[in-house]
């Protein structure tokens, strides 16, 4: 990654980057400390700043140069916005004269999307390299951006947007994990059910439970469910949950779940394209064309190995 921002910083003659949710700044280290770039690292999280600073004098000292020895590289507390962003880079030494290139790697949610909105209203920011993830962190704010897709009316429900963070890719690699999250999605449709059988639940409205530790029998899982929505013990006993799910075993109906299951996580790359497209055509549709260049455009294109990173889709867009 840092390679790349280095190539597409040195083919537009940019020496200064904004590093946008740098956490505890590993992206940002690499292009200060092995491309001599200028960087800015922001993030909202001063615990995450502090920690990158530590993390920089730890550097400093195995290459044995002083804590002053680094003066390109800023690690800051901040939330930027197209409203404020020169008025953070003046109130941090930094230049608004200048043109910068503006990157995250893995950033959450919304933050991918202000990223390409301070692309395309900030005349500060020239370039943009940006690799996301958390797509199930997204409002309607960060998706959709492009006109195209606005007029498709396709807003993605919570549902599709953690289906879309899914890697069927990697089940073979994740061998037995894999499973056990298999056997998870099973013991919460059969708790749902239950729950809709005794009157405690409405089957359009099934219990929301959130995260729950993944458990090796449904019995376990029953308990864990209840106290997460605060219910007894009794009010599934651990008989009633073993009987309900060997029913289920007789009927074959884990294997139905698991084929339902595995043609839905089969749909997951299908959502992310649309995410992903709908992020390239709001780029495109922002670089003015009045006077092109060859370094002019929007690229996007897998970075990593998705073995490796399963979100590895990077979005390169210069005006």
């Amino acid at each position: 990654m840092s390679q790349l921002i280095k190539q597409v910083a040195d083919e537009r003659n940019i020496t200064s980057v904004i590093d946008l949710g740098s956490g505890q700044g590993y992206l940002s280290r690499a292009l200060a400390f092995e491309h001599g770039l200028e960087v800015l690292a922001v993030d909202m999280s001063e615990i995450q700043t502090k920690g990158a600073v530590k993390f920089d004098n730890k550097a400093l000292k195995i290459q044995k140069k002083s804590e002053d020895g680094l003066p390109n590289l800023k690690h800051v507390t901040e939330r930027i916005t197209p409203e404020n962003i020169a008025d953070v880079l003046t109130r941090w030494g930094s230049s608004i004269d200048k043109s910068w290139l503006v990157t995250g790697l893995h950033t959450c949610g919304d933050l991918s999307p202000m990223i390409f909105n301070l692309f395309a209203e900030c005349p500060q920011v020239a370039c943009v390299v940006n690799v996301g993830c958390c797509y199930n962190a997204l409002t309607s704010s960060g998706f959709p951006m492009s006109s195209y897709v606005k007029k498709k009316c396709m807003p993605f429900g919570s549902t599709a947007r953690v289906l879309s963070c899914h890697s069927p890719s990697r089940w073979l690699d994740e061998g037995e994990q894999c499973i056990t999250i298999s056997n998870n999605y099973l013991f919460r449709g059969l708790f749902q059910e239950m729950m809709v059988d005794r009157g405690l639940s409405d089957i359009n409205d099934p219990p929301i439970l959130g995260r729950i530790k993944q458990n090796k029998s449904f019995p376990l899982f029953v308990k864990a469910a209840l106290k997460k929505m605060k219910l007894p013990d009794d009010t599934i006993t651990s008989e009633e949950a073993e009987i309900h799910y060997s029913q289920c075993k007789e009927k074959s109906v884990d294997r139905q779940f698991l084929a339902l299951w595995t043609l839905r996580a089969l749909l997951s790359p299908v959502i992310e394209s649309i995410i992903l497209m709908d992020r390239y055509l709001y780029l495109k549709s922002s670089i003015q064309s009045t006077h092109p260049s060859d370094n002019q455009g929007c690229w996007m294109f897998p970075l990593f190995d998705q073995s490796a990173s399963p979100r590895n889709v990077v979005l390169i867009a210069s005006k």
